[in-house]
């Protein structure tokens, strides 16, 4: 007699199972999205002021230079170089793979990279830059265009100066350098000139910190910008606060 082939049972899922699965799933998808092709974030800073103001919620293409390196003129997303490459403190954290790490201090996994900074291309690789009485010099030719903005009046000499890199004297805020810019590598600085920590104090960026370029403010929410250095200053000592209002014209405006 033949005996009738018996069916597998198909063992069911545990409900918990299929809510981690989802979740790990989801997790490596949003991650992969946001590492790879587009990214929010939102200007923390005036150093961009008035190209980018504090409060602009921007859509950053991460995809641009995949293939194409960035061109002079270009306001790129970086990996700020002064940042740690991994969790602080270190002994709290357990990698996993790549920019995951377990937090051994709260049992989750976290992803940790350097914060996002934004500032434009000023110096290509191999060009002379210098800054001269605040005016920005390239290869000995004056950079002005149109987008620079200077909210203090005053102009430090060279000579009172306090910057270094790695104990050589590169000059002040309003007259620095010359250098010459390593090839892989940028001279970058932000539009607001006076108040923009970039590369005159960190020094050159490297190709391999660049992600991508802001493409998109989809929305805005702000304090209207600060065109004197004393109401600036006054802000980051938190002795003065003004009105936040929705600015409904730079909702859904392409960054050039």
């Amino acid at each position: 007699m033949f005996r009738k082939k018996e069916k597998k049972v198909k063992r069911k899922k545990n409900i918990i199972q299929e809510y981690v699965e989802a979740i790990l799933f989801a997790f490596v998808v949003a991650m992969l999205i946001r590492n790879y092709t587009i990214q929010t974030f939102k200007i923390p800073s005036s150093s961009m002021e008035s190209t980018l103001l504090i409060g602009d919620f921007l859509i950053g293409n991460k995809l641009k230079y995949f293939f194409d390196d960035p061109e002079q003129e270009d306001i790129v997303i970086f990996q700020y170089p002064a940042d740690p490459e991994e969790p602080e403190p270190r002994e709290n954290f357990e990698k996993i793979l790549g920019p995951i790490y377990f937090d051994k201090t709260r049992w989750i996994p976290i992803w940790h990279q350097k914060k996002n900074v934004v500032k434009r291309v000023i110096g290509m690789p191999g060009d002379k830059v210098e800054l001269i009485d605040k005016e920005v010099y390239v290869n000995d030719i004056i950079f002005h265009k149109g987008y620079e903005q200077y909210i203090d009046s005053r102009n430090i000499p060279r000579d009172s100066g306090r910057i270094y890199w790695d104990e050589k004297f590169m000059g002040s805020r309003d007259n620095f350098g010359p250098v010459i810019v390593p090839e892989g590598q940028y001279f970058v600085m932000g539009d607001n000139r006076d108040v923009s920590g970039d590369s005159r104090y960190w020094g050159f960026l490297p190709r391999t910190d660049i992600t991508g370029t802001p493409g998109l403010i989809y929305m805005s929410i702000g304090e209207p910008p600060y065109k004197d250095i004393r109401d600036y200053i006054y802000k980051q000592q938190r002795r003065f606060k003004g009105k936040s209002e929705i600015r409904w014209k730079r909702f859904f405006k392409l960054i050039h």
